[in-house]
């Protein structure tokens, strides 16, 4: 009888112990996907940005900052963006973003696996002082209130302030299942000093 009991004890603790190695082993290769290149597809020309993520809503990074990855594909689309309004602005190519053909969207958010998350910007060819050389952009992949997206939305305004000639345009993006982002161009007083006379 007690090698009986001793053997289910030992089935049931293996069983559990399986399930948590288990558990701990997908968490391990959530974390290594997210380490590796990002699943981001992202093209850029005088038309306009097409970009696309494909891949894991969050994922414990080890900093809470980044937990959320599928937003920081925003980020990258920034920086990407940012990088060739000023090398366009530079080279005497002016443009700015046409925040109304701008479409975003987002497939399959639910915050527990997978999304594909889509961003593609058109441009606006224009003259040297209608140009944009900043872009930021503030949002909220959990569904934040919109008076406190609104609130980030204005700090982030005041933390350009520096930066920016005139006032920034401003535009509210939601997708059909609620994710909101403000995007943010700006004349960049680095590169567009003189239209500020």
């Amino acid at each position: 009888m007690i090698a009986l009991i001793s053997l289910l004890l030992f089935v049931e603790c293996n069983t559990t112990n399986n399930k948590q190695n288990k558990r701990k082993i997908k968490e391990e290769e959530r974390k290594s996907e997210i380490k590796r290149k990002p699943n981001y597809s992202v093209t850029i020309d005088q038309n306009g940005l097409y970009g696309t993520y494909k891949g894991l809503e969050f994922v414990d990074t080890g900093d809470v900052m980044y937990n959320d990855v599928a937003h920081q594909f925003s980020n990258f689309v920034a920086d990407t963006l940012g990088k060739f309004l000023k090398a366009s602005y530079k080279a005497g190519n002016y443009y700015s973003i046409d925040f109304k053909k701008t479409k975003i969207t987002t497939k399959g958010m639910d915050m527990k696996d997978t999304v594909v998350y889509c961003i593609n910007m058109a441009f606006k060819k224009t003259d040297k002082c209608g140009a944009s050389t900043g872009i930021e952009h503030c949002g909220s992949w959990g569904g934040q209130a919109d008076d406190l997206l609104k609130k980030r939305l204005d700090e982030t305004i005041t933390n350009l302030a520096p930066l920016c000639i005139g006032r920034p345009k401003t535009y509210k993006y939601v997708t059909d299942e609620k994710f909101k982002e403000y995007w943010i161009q700006f004349k960049h007083k680095n590169y567009q000093g003189d239209c500020a006379k």
